[in-house]
């Protein structure tokens, strides 16, 4: 079968990685939009901060995508940009949340698209260690070397972060030669791309939703990316027919014109646990 040619169809589009996040793309756009995904070669995101806090985070998640995107465009010439960023935070208990953003642009149209999720992420946040059998402990039960880990040591209020470990006497080893020299050392999970299957996962499933979103035409004015942008609260009450703040529709636009379509929820009602006058 032949598949339907989009606005992408046959071009190259630049994904601002030094993580192989171009790999995680690549199967989505090609299989949904006939273009090619790949990485600019020679461009340092970690400019733009880093996990392990050795290189400060100074820019919103959004702003951080903008950024790297443009910054990999013009290393690359191209007028077709990716970009993603993600953080983890750790809520209540042992969760960590993690929040994925994935922006593309099209400087030729004006296109700027975001699509993000936010997942429970199944590796625990870092913790303080004081010897090489708890570094080991940790790793093993991570998945280590798959899920890669970052020793984080302190010396006189100066840290440095200890990457790319996978062999389990090397983190042993290393664990130990950082506390003979009475370091302060904090073992946490590399949530860079291609060291945390994952986060890597959620990627995935963010660049199938955007190749799906880019191969969407809007009514309107036929550009590409027509999708979900906002959502209308309001859904009316099962009991008393009041709005309550129940999600009643989403709300899909165009990135290129101010066109817009309300698409309801599946649910008639909502019901009276979440209304203010029958539940105050």
């Amino acid at each position: 079968m032949t598949r339907p040619r989009t606005a992408y169809t046959g071009r190259t589009i630049t994904f601002a990685t030094m993580h192989g996040k171009e790999s995680l793309a690549h199967d989505a756009f090609q299989n949904t939009l006939g273009a090619t995904v790949t990485a600019a070669t020679g461009l340092d995101t970690d400019q733009f901060g880093t996990f392990a806090g050795d290189i400060p985070r100074l820019l919103s998640p959004r702003d951080a995508t903008r950024a790297k995107a443009r910054l990999g465009m013009q290393i690359a010439g191209t007028t077709l940009g990716l970009a993603s960023e993600g953080t983890f935070t750790s809520g209540f208990g042992l969760f960590v949340e993690n929040t994925e953003f994935l922006l593309f642009i099209d400087h030729t149209l004006g296109l700027e698209i975001v699509e993000s999720s936010v997942t429970t992420s199944p590796v625990p946040g870092g913790r303080r260690i004081a010897s090489a059998r708890e570094a080991l402990t940790f790793a093993s039960a991570i998945g280590f070397p798959g899920q890669g880990v970052i020793l984080q040591s302190t010396q006189n209020d100066h840290t440095t972060a200890h990457k790319n470990i996978t062999r389990l006497e090397v983190l042993g080893d290393t664990t130990e030669a950082l506390l003979k020299q009475r370091q302060s050392i904090v073992i946490l999970p590399d949530y860079r791309a291609h060291k945390a299957p994952s986060r890597a996962t959620a990627i995935r499933t963010l660049c199938e939703k955007m190749a799906q979103r880019l191969a969407t035409e809007c009514a309107h004015c036929r550009a590409p990316g027509f999708g979900h942008i906002n959502v209308e609260h309001g859904l009316l009450c099962s009991g008393c027919g009041s709005a309550t703040q129940a999600i009643a529709a989403d709300i899909h636009g165009c990135g290129r014109c101010t066109y817009k379509a309300r698409v309801p929820r599946d649910q008639a009602h909502a019901d009276p646990e979440w209304c203010d006058h029958c539940n105050p």
